[in-house]
């Protein structure tokens, strides 16, 4: 049985119900889940462009507070079926390496993710990251619709 589960999310719909599938799996025994968001680096031009306009609210920082309220999301699942549960986000241009590495880190034993992650309104077709992750990954991938 699997003890220690990464839920990457993106904070749509389809990642929700893909991390609540995995704390499902948690929640069987005494196990451990870990919500991941991967957020995108901020491109220079916006950088520049919020400079310029002095915006306080900057893209960093919307992502941020974005990446946090998800996150909370996932652990109230986890809280409530009585899962230990904890989060991190990180900026990657590329999210599936970011997946994995955070996989690895955690000492994960499965990957909990939704079909179309990172697809935007693809519907239940798996994303190129989802593709690349499930091709990459050295460990098990559970891709829930």
């Amino acid at each position: 049985m699997f003890k220690r589960i990464l839920l990457p999310i993106d904070g749509s719909e389809q990642s929700l119900r893909a991390a609540s599938t995995g704390i499902a799996l948690a929640a069987q025994g005494e196990h451990q889940a870990f919500g991941l968001e991967v957020l995108c680096p901020t491109p220079s031009i916006t950088l520049v462009a919020d400079a310029i306009v002095h915006d306080s609210s900057n893209h960093t920082d919307r992502a941020i507070r974005k990446a946090h309220d998800d996150l909370a999301e996932v652990a109230g699942m986890a809280r409530d079926a009585e899962v230990a549960f904890a989060d991190i986000y990180v900026f990657d241009q590329r999210p599936y390496t970011a997946i994995i590495a955070a996989a690895h880190s955690a000492g994960c034993d499965l990957i909990v993710i939704g079909a179309g992650e990172y697809a935007r309104g693809r519907g239940a077709q798996l994303s190129r990251e989802v593709s690349l992750l499930v091709n990459s990954a050295e460990m098990p991938v559970l891709v829930c619709p």
